[in-house]
């Protein structure tokens, strides 16, 4: 018997980790730039030939969307049994009231003839729910329809969500308006829009709206693919038509016009990812219409292995975990001497950026803004076989940038090549110094090479190359290059007419798995034990725009190893207080059989906002759908439509209805999940419970501690605001800071009852903290709250932090609504 083949090193296993997962973002670029196959929720039954074995029928007309804001209500439908219609329900828990039934519905004639009864099928039900209040923290609760055939035999027929007309208007009292862009986002992502990609995000989530919570969509827009052609020199072509082929398959699903025209007619705000990267090519080559295609045919337009060659763009078409032979062999290349790439890449973007520049000045409301060419990389996919640029124009930029000289120095010297000396290293290297990094000697700049092998092994004469000073130095520059096409992409955009506040970039940052170093936080981070592909946090900062992040498994719940003592998303916070995520599931990519919980997506979803994310898009409204998560073709990395996480994420819009954005939410979970939210008693005890925080005091005393990384500055906050019945108002409040890696706590406030305001959303303690205290930046909180010492037991239903602001009436808020 043979012997089993050796395992693999290692850090041989921590790039292949890397690849892998790489991997399976091939099948998320089928939503990009084609729809994947929809599972929508099963349409209503459609009767067989008429017979005993008829089943009962129905389907729920009104309202289309998946809820109702109570207390009233109106429900109508139709509903059809073989043995005709006894009665239908409207179930609330264990209340039941019966719709009014026999209503002409001539339609459900023509077209259910079979059935007894079928001209007078319809159904309605109108009433004030008010006397059936929601238990304590419950924003909505289902509503269930309920057909009761003659025979007694039940079916339902559709379910609503109800929602409580508190929830709405919680907050209104404390709205505060920031100005336009102060609503958070949620913004599936879609596809295959002009064929009814988008249909139904109008009017699905109408419900949870409010003034500072908007829901709409994300749409790619292929600018170097979507062209006039050959003829035309590639012009970008706002028109695409969409049912143009590459054999079977169309050559992509989206055109920036329709999408445009789809965001105004359904009022329908619009995230544009405009995609000229790698992924922008992956489903057929059609060098007809894909510029990229095109310029990917000359080898001086691509990156180049370290054995200086270019390979086949489909040499990994065999990739695991990927869809449809993604070509991903070949890539253009970053450098700045690649004239021709540059010309096509300016051009088609500010081409698409002018358009979308237009649509935003007519329709503000609309816009949300532009990412950039999603996971910008050196080519990572070849599993450290084979490492990237080493293009004879990127390895002419190396040598000026570790010298200080040419476009660094601000003397461009090839036409087109931009001035980049605020790029300029802090202390250039002398010829002797690379030398003695590299351990050769050169003779001239033009004989400067970067590292050609990467052993993972060390050995008599070479470290491992994570440890190797010259790989290290290439890696800074790597880094650089990815830093610089960022820059460059905004630039091009915010020259084309669209504000640097509305462009994002989009890079992937995925958890770190094994033995695997934590990702590089900024170009000068240590070496990874891994092909990295040049990716950084900063260098994901565009300096025309801000970072844009894709997010999956552990780094959606932010609970991934970082560099530093910061989490991910403190880190985001910290390189650009206007991050958002512009690809988001809480799946796996390691395990795409495991269908995240609902925790999951509410713990993503608390955190996002309180660390500042300015919209998340969730994959995908046109991806899987979790109605049929056991079907072997279900995906949970693409599933959003009736997930663990799209119900987490209808919680999260009403609990955070009318918030704004830059406050802090705790709301210790939902009546679905119980949620301590991180913090700790260090007097009386807690215990989490759904939807509240179930607090006794020790001789009348309680003092909270929150979790750590608030970056709270007391000035910008004007309230603290306690989820507190009446009953349950202390006699006393103080709250305290600690600064990061600090043990004393610092007095904030100090407040009875005579300085609070009780309102719908509990106690509203005004925020005076004095002029020191008020401008440090505080890690954590501590909240002491006195009570009588017979007080027993106290429900905390949230705490907030309210920014400050100018304070709008409530009317204003109300119309926004």
């Amino acid at each position: 018997m043979a012997s089993p083949p050796a395992p693999p090193h290692p850090h041989r296993r921590a790039g292949a980790i890397v690849v892998a997962i790489l991997a399976a973002i091939a099948v998320l670029v089928a939503l990009e730039h084609r729809a994947v196959t929809r599972q929508p929720a099963p349409p209503p039954v459609v009767a067989p030939a008429a017979g005993p074995a008829l089943p009962t029928i129905g389907f729920v007309d009104v309202p289309e969307a998946e809820a109702i804001v109570g207390p009233r209500v109106r429900i109508s439908g139709w509903a059809l049994a073989a043995t005709g219609i006894r009665g239908v329900e409207i179930r609330l828990g264990a209340e039941r009231f019966a719709a009014r039934i026999g209503i002409p519905r001539d339609d459900i004639a023509q077209a259910r003839p079979g059935y007894p009864d079928s001209r007078m099928a319809g159904f309605e039900f109108e009433g004030d729910l008010a006397a059936h209040p929601a238990p304590m923290g419950a924003d909505r609760r289902p509503l269930t329809v309920v057909a009761i055939a003659r025979d007694g035999t039940e079916t339902t027929l559709g379910r609503r969500d109800l929602v409580e007309s508190a929830a709405l208007g919680r907050w209104r009292e404390l709205a505060a308006g920031s100005g336009p862009g102060a609503a958070f986002h949620l913004l599936p992502a879609t596809s295959e829009v002009a064929k009814g990609g988008a249909a139904g995000l109008e009017s699905v989530y109408a419900p949870y709206l409010s003034s500072t919570m908007r829901v709409g969509v994300r749409v790619p827009v292929l600018y170097l693919r979507t062209t006039r052609g050959a003829a035309a020199d590639f012009e970008f072509d706002p028109d695409w038509d969409v049912d143009r082929r590459c054999g079977t398959r169309r050559i992509t699903d989206d055109a920036l016009g329709a999408t445009l025209a789809l965001a105004v007619r359904n009022r329908l705000p619009v995230l544009l990812t405009l995609n000229g990267g790698i992924w922008a090519d992956a489903s057929c080559d059609v060098p007809e219409w894909d510029v990229n295609d095109r310029l990917e045919r000359d080898p001086a337009n691509c990156q180049w292995n370290e054995r200086d060659e270019v390979m086949a763009d489909d040499h990994l078409k065999h990739l695991p975990g990927s869809q449809d032979a993604p070509e991903l062999g070949r890539s253009l290349t970053f450098n700045v001497y690649a004239a021709e790439v540059r010309h096509y890449k300016r051009r088609n973007l500010q081409a698409a950026g002018r358009v979308i520049a237009r649509f935003a000045r007519e329709h503000p409301d609309l816009f949300v803004g532009a990412s950039l060419d999603p996971d910008t990389y050196l080519n990572p996919f070849f599993d450290q076989q084979q490492w990237y640029d080493f293009n004879p124009g990127t390895l002419r930029q190396f040598r000026h940038w570790l010298a200080g000289t040419g476009p660094y120095a601000g003397k461009p010297d090839a036409p087109g090549v931009p001035d980049l000396s605020r790029y300029r290293r802090a202390r250039p290297l002398s010829l002797a110094e690379a030398g003695r990094l590299a351990g050769r000697r050169f003779a001239r700049w033009a004989d400067v090479d970067p590292p050609r092998s990467f052993p993972a092994t060390p050995t008599a004469g070479r470290p491992a190359f994570w440890d190797d000073p010259w790989t290290r130095e290439w890696e800074r520059f790597r880094r650089h290059l990815v830093d610089l096409h960022y820059d460059e992409l905004s630039a091009w955009l915010a020259e084309a007419g669209i504000a640097s506040t509305a462009i994002w970039s989009a890079q992937g940052f995925m958890a770190p798995h094994g033995e695997a170093r934590p990702f590089a936080v900024t170009p000068d981070s240590p070496m990874q034990n891994y092909d990295t592909g040049g990716m950084s946090v900063a260098g994901a900062v565009p300096r025309h725009g801000h970072l844009g992040a894709i997010l999956y498994g552990g780094a959606a719940v932010n609970a991934i190893r970082m560099e530093g003592p910061l989490s991910l998303f403190a880190q985001f916070r910290a390189q650009d207080s206007g991050w958002a995520v512009i690809e988001y599931n809480t799946a796996d990519l390691r395990t795409p059989r495991v269908q995240p919980a609902y925790a999951a997506g509410y713990r993503g979803l608390r955190d996002l906002f309180n660390y500042g994310a300015r919209f998340v898009s969730p994959m995908a409204w046109n991806g899987s759908n979790g109605l049929f998560a056991s079907d072997p073709a279900y995906v949970t990395f693409t599933a959003w439509r009736n997930t663990p996480l799209e119900e987490a994420a209808r919680d999260f819009l009403l609990s955070h209805a009318n918030v704004p954005l830059g406050a802090r939410l705790w709301t210790f979970g939902t009546p679905a999940h119980a949620d301590d939210d991180g913090w700790e008693s260090t007097a009386g005890s807690r215990q989490a419970q759904p939807g509240l925080l179930a607090l006794a005091p020790d001789a009348g005393r309680i003092a909270l501690v929150s979790p750590p990384e608030l970056a709270v500055v007391p000035e910008r906050f004007d309230r603290l605001v306690l989820g507190l019945e009446p009953a349950a108002s202390p006699r006393s409040l103080r709250l305290f800071g600690r600064r990061a890696r600090a043990a004393a706590w610092e007095e904030i406030a100090l407040a009875g009852p005579e300085e609070w305001q009780q309102g719908a959303a509990g106690v509203a303690v005004p925020l005076a903290p004095s002029r020191a205290a008020g401008s440090r930046s505080f890690d954590q909180l501590r909240i002491e709250l006195s009570y009588p010492p017979t007080q027993r037991a106290v429900a905390l239903d949230h705490v907030a932090l309210w920014p400050a602001g100018e304070r709008r009436p409530a009317a204003e808020v109300n119309a926004r609504r």
